[in-house]
């Protein structure tokens, strides 16, 4: 969960994590970095985070366990701010995104984000968006020589729509990453999840949280958001019933469905950090939710596709 995001009172866990739970639960996620590069999501007023603060947090989530981070050029100056603090991040593995186009311009990209994240190699590079790498698929063979050459582990690509997932599949490549959006109320990618998996797929999902808006109170929702009411009503009930707080039913319902390898987390301060992975003590007790919150996924794209939404104000 990220600052500025949920602002209603918290329940702490009458049993705090173990140090057992915490690290199970950091082995299925992932560090997002575009916070660091950018004021990013629906509720953020605070802008980024001081190179200080990003510092802080990295110390906190190696600590912690996590041992990978997601980031991207095109995430404002994220990659060379982590570059700057190569001496700190040198235990996270790393996975950045480029832009899909021709091989030579594609190969150049990745040198150029090895550079800021003074970085040889990296775990994972995807293309940021599935469709100019449906334009030009000849970008796919750049990557394939970057992963031969040793400069990468996993190549794959950022998804949006499940159609994209299949055309993957059906056309065969050697894929073995991607990142696609999953939350309570988006879960279009369900099927497919499972199907990417058993091809041995890594999948990544992001946006937990839908950039914020889960964590709205209702009654605070911008009149764009409004028929989503209910739901969210819904939603706060059942995660109360459970005794489970909102953040983290939200958060296990990502990271632990079918076919996900990890869930990638936005933080922009340790006390953040520490509020996601609080999440571990109610691992078992979320699982016992997913059927019911399986049942509000939303059935329009209206509302769960951030790039339809009205500019904030």
């Amino acid at each position: 969960m990220r600052a500025g995001v949920f602002s209603a009172r918290r329940r702490v866990s009458p049993t705090p994590a173990t140090a057992a739970e915490v690290r199970a639960l950091t082995q299925r996620l992932a560090l997002g970095t575009a916070q660091f590069g950018l004021a990013y999501g629906l509720n953020n007023h605070a802008g980024q985070p001081t190179p200080a603060a990003v510092a802080e947090v990295l110390a906190a989530a190696q600590a912690a366990g996590l041992t990978l981070l997601d980031t991207a050029a095109a995430y404002g100056d994220s990659e060379t701010r982590l570059g700057e603090l190569a001496g700190k991040n040198s235990a996270f593995d790393l996975i950045t995104k480029v832009a899909a186009g021709p091989p030579a311009q594609v190969t150049q990209h990745l040198a150029e984000s090895l550079a800021r994240l003074r970085r040889p190699r990296v775990y994972g590079v995807l293309f940021h968006a599935f469709g100019p790498l449906q334009a030009a698929p000849a970008a796919w063979q750049a990557l394939q020589a970057a992963r031969a050459s040793g400069q990468v582990q996993r190549i794959g690509v950022s998804l949006y729509h499940p159609h994209e997932a299949e055309w993957l599949l059906a056309q065969n490549w050697d894929i073995d990453l991607v990142q696609v959006p999953y939350s309570v109320l988006d879960q279009r990618f369900a099927a497919v999840l499972p199907r990417l998996a058993a091809r041995g797929v890594e999948v990544h999902v992001r946006s937990a949280f839908l950039q914020g808006l889960l964590l709205r109170e209702p009654a605070t929702l911008p009149e764009f958001f409004l028929p989503l009411a209910p739901k969210l009503t819904q939603l706060r009930a059942l995660a109360a019933a459970a005794n489970i707080p909102l953040p983290a039913a939200l958060l296990l319902f990502a990271a632990g469905a079918p076919g996900v390898a990890r869930a990638v987390i936005g933080v922009d301060s340790v006390a953040n950090l520490h509020e996601n992975l609080a999440a571990a003590a109610y691992a078992a007790a979320a699982e016992t939710l997913r059927p019911t919150l399986t049942a509000l996924a939303e059935t329009t794209d209206t509302f769960i596709l951030p790039y339809a939404w009205p500019p904030r104000p």
